[in-house]
Order: C-alpha cells, then sequence, then structure tokens
C-alpha cells in the first residue's frame, strides 16, 4: 500500500466520521475527489452544494475536521466545483436544439 493509499483512507475515515454527519444535517454531503500527494480534492452534495455558506463550511468543517486529525499530514483542502460533463452535454445538446428550432 503506498503513502498516498494510506492517506486516503484516512482522509475518507475523517470525511465518513467527521464531516458527513455535520453535513448530512443540514441536508448536504461530501464525496472525496481525490487525494495527490498531500492535497485533498473534495467536492460539496445535496444542499452544501449551491449554498452562499459553502466557503465558511469548507474552512469550518471540512479542512478544520480534516486538520484536527490529520495535521501536518495533508496539505491544500481544495473545493472541487466543476459541472460534469453529463450536464456539460445536455446544455450543448439543449441550446443546440434551441437554436435550430428558431433558424
Amino acid at each position: 500500500m503506498s503513502d498516498v493509499d494510506t492517506l486516503k483512507e484516512r482522509v475518507e475515515r475523517v470525511i465518513e466520521e467527521k464531516v458527513r454527519p455535520a453535513l448530512r444535517f443540514h441536508g448536504g454531503d461530501i464525496r472525496l475527489v481525490e487525494v495527490t500527494g498531500k492535497d485533498v480534492k473534495v467536492r460539496l452534495l445535496g444542499a452544501c452544494c449551491f449554498c452562499p455558506s459553502a466557503q465558511s463550511t469548507m474552512e469550518d468543517v471540512v479542512t478544520g475536521s480534516l486538520r484536527e486529525e490529520l495535521g501536518d499530514e495533508i496539505g491544500r483542502v481544495i473545493l472541487w466545483d466543476a459541472i460534469s460533463d453529463e450536464l456539460l452535454d445536455f446544455a450543448r445538446d439543449f441550446f443546440k436544439r434551441k437554436q435550430a428550432q428558431s433558424q
């Protein structure tokens, strides 16, 4: 098992035990996207996804919990807020159809 796999497992444990319950209390959730070196990339889901407090949730709940449990084992905690490929494809198709209808 590599160091990254070990760190990934520890991050997943903290998310499952500390972070996810706090987010679910407010109708949200979290997904671990990847661990690269010491950097942790996560995506907020559910009600947390578009919440105006998402950045403070990241700092207080996610980063705070990970730092409290893992300390210097982790580097940056990055909020991944990219739009899914499926949603982009849907939007492209939708606008192509709309454009074709208006011509």
